[in-house]
């Protein structure tokens, strides 16, 4: 039985984490803690683990998700690593035994947590590991020290690729699902820049998965792969002019799936696998309903993410849906801001109610910010785009509403937390 979120439970393992690691702001890097990986590198070696590495800047939780859930129901012990977490910390942690999902408990989780502490105390006094670091050791821990034999590791990505901690281990498989601007102090503001670090994860004759939509990324991706000796495998067909074929061209979650699929067929290459049972996962369309109100949630947080967004709801041919956006960002820079809440204006501004507020988090945007974006855009449009101190009145409304809650995967968080903290 899966257990619910507890609001006490979640802040003593998150408060412990924070006093000895920190909140979670990344340190790219890998020479400063090869040290300490190398021990789980050579384990997952010795114990002959499969190891699938997934990147990309939007789409890699999904397709990492789907991919653990086909291997899963294949037979294969897996353990699944994603980043970053949504409602509670234990979601970094997915399992599956015997061809059953199972999930960490609280208690399990903490054990864990202070004997990794432990570990790190008696044999690395002098290297300090970050919240994520910490966190991916544990996961590790967990994973190669089960007793329960885990054959497969499905690790996505938290940032870049290059010099992400997940990359200190060797993949069988690769993948990258999508490169648009994202992290841009840290990857660079061009496709050329950004795709070059993601591939950071490839290793030589080793496949890589793609379905790239723009020529200029396959051009490029087959430029590099050529020089880095990768065995590039994207999943579609390139017309004479260097765009894919697809029959899903817009559905962003099909894209997802298939390339979890992809990925699935090269392990299990004569094995079935029935596309009707793949789950919603965690802010990926998943749903919630709260008073009068349904609730579906959609971590699209930067530009490339907010229009796949829009294309996937255009292609479901529901008119009717949603009611109300509500929105709020992380900390990035105001242009980024400007162009998405364009496109969510361009799309839904007429005749929807765009809500964009702000919350209360280390990585969450100044409302000050939010609140003067949103004036200035609704001077020229005159639109329903609305900046509001307080979002959970929004939801407290007696009226009945599909809304649509979107941007930051924090935020996403806290208004989960909300609803479950209402109902207790």
């Amino acid at each position: 039985m899966i257990e619910l979120f507890d609001k006490c439970k979640e802040d003593l393992v998150t408060s412990f984490i924070y006093k000895f690691y920190g909140l979670e702001f990344p340190i790219p890097g890998l020479a400063r803690t090869e040290h300490v990986f190398s021990k789980f590198k050579k384990q997952a070696m010795d114990k002959d683990v499969k190891i699938t590495i997934i990147g990309g800047t939007n789409g890699k939780g999904q397709t990492a998700h789907t991919l653990a859930h086909f291997l899963g129901q294949a037979g294969e012990n897996v353990a699944l690593w994603t980043s970053p977490h949504i409602l509670s910390v234990r979601e970094r942690f997915t399992f599956y035994f015997d061809r059953h999902k199972s999930d960490i408990n609280y208690q399990e989780l903490f054990n864990e947590i202070q004997k990794s502490h432990l570990f790190l105390l008696r044999n690395y006094t002098s290297t300090k590991l970050t919240f994520y670091e910490f966190l991916f050791l544990v996961f590790l821990n967990l994973s190669l020290n089960n007793e329960r034999k885990i054959n497969h590791l499905v690790l996505e990505v938290g940032l870049g690729g290059r010099l992400d901690t997940v990359n200190h281990f060797d993949a069988n498989c690769t993948c990258l699902t999508s490169i648009s601007r994202d992290h841009q102090t840290i990857l660079g503001n061009r496709y050329d820049k950004i795709l070059t670090e993601k591939l950071g994860i490839c290793r030589e004759s080793i496949p890589l998965f793609t379905n790239f939509k723009l020529r200029y990324l396959n051009d490029l991706t087959n430029k590099l792969v050529e020089q880095l000796q990768i065995d590039w495998r994207p999943i579609r067909n390139l017309k004479s002019d260097g765009s894919m074929i697809s029959t899903q061209q817009n559905n962003y979650y099909k894209e997802n799936q298939a390339l979890a699929l992809s990925m699935f067929k090269f392990y299990h290459p004569s094995s079935d696998i029935d596309l009707n049972s793949i789950p919603n996962f965690k802010a990926r369309r998943e749903e919630m309903t709260f008073l009068d109100k349904s609730l579906i949630f959609i971590g699209a947080h930067n530009i490339d993410g907010i229009r796949r967004m829009v294309e996937s709801i255009n292609d479901s041919k529901k008119d009717d849906f949603p009611d109300l956006i509500l929105l709020s960002f992380s900390k990035r820079n105001e242009d980024e801001i400007k162009v998405m809440l364009k496109i969510l204006f361009a799309k839904w501004g007429n005749n929807k109610r765009i809500v964009v507020t702000s919350f209360n988090h280390p990585k969450a945007e100044k409302e000050s910010t939010l609140s003067t974006l949103t004036s200035h855009l609704n001077k020229f449009n005159k639109g329903m785009l609305d900046f509001v101190k307080d979002w959970k009145f929004e939801l407290t409304k007696k009226e009945h509403q599909q809304i649509l809650v979107c941007g930051s995967l924090y935020f996403i968080g806290e208004v989960q937390r909300y609803i479950i903290s209402s109902r207790n």
